[in-house]
């Protein structure tokens, strides 16, 4: 072995830089397209067109219907010195498809290209057919002296969209967090520590998941009824997804379990179960199998409800179908009437439905009587199909709706009531109690939804530059009520200021069903998921195969200690954009997944759009990333996962990954999510965090990095643990640790192992706290670079047992 060397890590000084614009030649495309360049693999999909201008006469304009190739469009190499942030902007005037990505070539001061974690920087995409700004954060390396900005459609898109009117500017960094730091807690600290806190063995704070799972663990839920004593027949090739629900419907009032037999079952319709005690139960993996091969026909158009000549009333819901690929617009239609319109956009992925309530068509029809139904599905080429419904409107009842087609089998709280009350004073982190304005209608026993909105001040403080979705929430359960102070069962885990209108909701979620032993495939490239748990408390699915899954596999959204354990996840029909693809957990809270082998999945494991405490443990996970995708997912944790991570099946290639503030589809990552044990294995680096982020945890791991930096993250990240890892670095020049950015400080990086990297001491940095005990050694001897074997190997099982 060589001589041990020790290191800290690649750190950037903050300089004092002023905000400026940034000379950008030919940005409004007026000269032509002088000073840009277009690339030899372009094959006439860039042209300076006169179709388009936000401002002028010309644009840039991007034509690509290739399959397999893409546009290359580069602008002018422009002087800019880092480090520093620069913002991009723009206007783009989208007519179709998605893709068109936005990238950023950095350049040192002999004019070479500096190998950055991505030169992307995000995708363009969508239909409104409008001119639609844009504004987009890139982070400067120390060693940049220009930069280039460059448009590339990806391979396999299909675009078209125009460019103009671009520009640059340089902008100073923080100095301090935007906000006071609360979750970096020392052990001695008690003044510090509150009730969502637990010191563990090694006097790191961390999150607590003592409670995570079903409650109580899943029950063994005695055999109550056969699926085979209401018609259904394994093998035959006839639907069974009406037995299963009237079996569902036939079991006693506290529920039970539905046994199915060995053998093949086909559901041509999904079942929706909105009763508590529902369980369905094979034979195992293999042994039972659901076949869900609900289709839209030959002719690729139909109407999913009502049935022909069915009586239409206020309750009931008209729904149209039509077969996805390049599907534009869906349209229902009536007596010359447009009744429902849906049309593509930027995140609409594999979508195929559009609808519209009974009550909504009366107001257009109020005398009622005998309708025919109009649906019209037009696509990219300009092709249409057509179908027709006859039915009679009734202003009074009708048929009811149909089970979702959200799911192939959706468990479904009924959510929302109408009692809601806003927050009196601060909900803080750690607390157990809260004060609202009016507690009246609130009991101990009621279930509730806490909710932070994302209000322009919280948008402004963390750079979310997400205009959409729900970031603060979290499920709870009122232990008693005495005035308007409303006792918890559990502490807050973030806060829930009254500046930006926090209040709570009541809600109805379904409970203790599940699904166990057995395997489900499904057989047509739709938008369902497989098994979906809404609005569900202590529901559970165990020892599942999913085989091509429509959209997720089993999935949780506003899910409160559900449990996924022993699953197998093989493949998806879909992995383009507006959210596919997925293993893990959304709106869910305290959630548990404990054993788990995917394969060719988009993001898988995953946690997204507010989940919070929830854990993803002993997973195997194959060409897919890591994710905190979205939405201020916080104290989360992925333990004695392996990752091997790819750029196939529209996963990005790092190993880990977390969003960025300045992403407007997904928004920033919030606090304290923690990796603990874990294997990675990525072409790029070894985990991205993209920023705003505070006290992360990651220790125990092994990272071994094609490409890039083992840890890389900018943009206001700060205090982050980062402990006892093994970094294998194959490029053998990147760092072990990036701090991209000036304002990332207060990281310490202890007792962790660089094979490859070629880090240098930066005894100047003022940003890393605590640097001791790490070693360098040459990529030679990466044969010793084992996996970590930390003394406690799970901090999740640890917890538990200090119950």
């Amino acid at each position: 072995m060589s001589k041990l060397h020790y290191l800290f890590l690649v750190a950037v000084l903050p300089l004092a830089i002023a905000a400026q614009v940034l000379e950008f030649p030919n940005a409004d495309f007026e000269q032509g397209l002088e000073h840009w360049t277009i690339g030899e693999g372009d094959g006439g999909m860039t042209t300076l067109s006169e179709e388009q201008a936000h401002s002028g006469k010309y644009s840039l304009k991007t034509l690509d219907e290739h399959d397999v190739s893409g546009s290359w469009a580069s602008g002018p190499i422009i002087p800019c010195n880092g480090p520093a942030k620069l913002v991009i902007k723009g206007w783009y005037y989208p007519v179709s498809g998605s893709g068109l990505g936005i990238y950023l070539r950095q350049f040192n001061q002999d004019r070479k290209r500096i190998a950055v974690a991505d030169e992307h920087i995000r995708g363009l995409g969508g239909s409104s057919r409008k001119w639609t700004p844009f504004a987009l954060n890139v982070f400067l390396d120390e060693n940049t002296h220009a930069v280039q900005l460059y448009f590339h459609s990806y391979s396999h898109a299909h675009v078209h969209a125009y460019i103009d009117d671009l520009s640059m500017e340089r902008q100073d960094f923080r100095t301090e967090p935007p906000w006071t730091p609360q979750y970096k807690i020392k052990p001695q600290e008690t003044h510090r520590l509150t009730a969502a806190d637990v010191v563990g063995p090694d006097g790191i704070v961390y999150p607590d998941w003592r409670r995570c799972g079903v409650e109580g663990g899943i029950p063994d839920i005695p055999a109550t009824l056969k699926l085979s004593d209401f018609g259904a027949k394994v093998n035959d090739n006839l639907d069974d997804s009406t037995a299963l629900a009237a079996a569902c419907a036939a079991l006693p009032a506290d529920g039970g379990a539905i046994i199915l037999d060995a053998g093949t079952y086909h559901f041509d319709r999904p079942v929706t179960i909105s009763r508590d005690g529902v369980v369905i139960r094979g034979q195992g993996i293999g042994k039972t199998k659901i076949i869900f091969r609900y289709g839209i026909g030959q002719d690729g158009i139909q109407f999913y409800s009502p049935s022909a000549n069915a009586q239409v009333g206020p309750q009931s819901r008209v729904e149209l179908h039509a077969l996805p690929t390049d599907l534009r617009t869906l349209i229902i239609s009536a007596g010359g009437k447009t009744l429902a319109r849906w049309g593509i956009s930027a995140h609409s992925g594999n979508s195929f439905v559009t609808a519209v309530s009974g009550s909504a068509i009366l107001k257009h029809f109020p005398e009622g009587g005998p309708l025919t139904l109009e649906g019209t599905a037009t696509y990219k080429d300009g092709s249409t199909r057509r179908c027709s419904l006859p039915i009679v409107l009734n202003p009074k009842e009708g048929e009811m709706p149909p089970p979702s087609i959200s799911a192939a089998i959706l468990f479904q709280g009924r959510g929302f009531t109408n009692t809601r009350s806003e927050l009196s004073a601060d909900g803080k982190r750690g607390d157990t109690s809260i004060t609202v304005k009016d507690a009246t209608d609130f009991a101990a026993g009621d279930y509730v939804i806490i909710d932070g909105p994302a209000t322009e001040r919280w948008k402004t403080l963390t750079e979310n530059a997400c205009r959409w979705g729900v970031y603060r929430k979290n499920a709870l359960r009122i232990k008693a009520v005495s005035g308007n102070t409303i006792e918890l069962e559990q502490p807050l885990r973030i806060e829930f200021p009254i500046i930006d209108g926090s209040f709570i909701r009541k809600y109805h979620p379904i409970q203790r069903g599940g699904i166990e032993a057995l395997s489900i495939e499904q057989t047509e490239n739709l938008w369902i998921s497989t098994v979906l748990f809404h609005n569900a408390w202590n529901c559970w699915a165990k020892d599942i195969e999913v085989i091509k899954c429509g959209r997720f596999p089993v999935y949780g959204s506003q899910a409160k200690f559900c449990e996924l354990r022993n699953m197998v996840f093989r493949d998806a029909w879909f992995k383009g954009g507006g959210g596919t693809a997925y293993a893990g957990w959304e709106h869910s809270w305290d959630c548990l997944i404990d054993g788990i082998e995917t394969f060719a999945y988009r993001h898988a494991p995953l946690f997204q759009w507010s989940a919070s405490g929830c854990v993803i443990r002993n997973g195997v996970f194959h060409d897919s990333d890591a994710q905190w995708h979205s939405g201020w997912t916080n104290e989360n944790l992925m333990e004695n996962c392996v990752v091997y991570s790819s750029t196939s099946n529209g996963a990005y290639g790092f190993g880990m990954w977390a969003s960025p503030p300045e992403d407007d589809a997904h928004g920033p990552n919030g606090p304290r999510n923690v990796v603990y044990n874990c294997d990675v294995f990525s072409p790029k680096a070894g985990f991205w965090l993209g920023g705003m982020n505070e006290n992360w945890l990651i220790l125990h791991n092994r990272f071994t990095v094609d490409k890039g930096p083992g840890f890389t993250t900018r943009n206001v990240s700060f205090d982050h643990i980062i402990a006892g890892n093994v970094f294998i670095l194959k490029d053998n020049r990147s760092p072990a640790v990036q701090l991209a950015t000036p304002d990332c400080q207060g990281v310490d990086f202890y007792d962790n192992r660089v094979f490859g990297s070629a880090v240098t001491t930066d005894s100047n940095s003022t940003r890393i706290l605590n640097a001791r005990n790490n070693g360098l050694f040459p990529l030679s001897e990466q044969q010793l670079a084992t996996r970590p074997q930390p003394t406690v190997p799970s901090i999740f099982e640890w917890q538990r047992q200090q119950k």
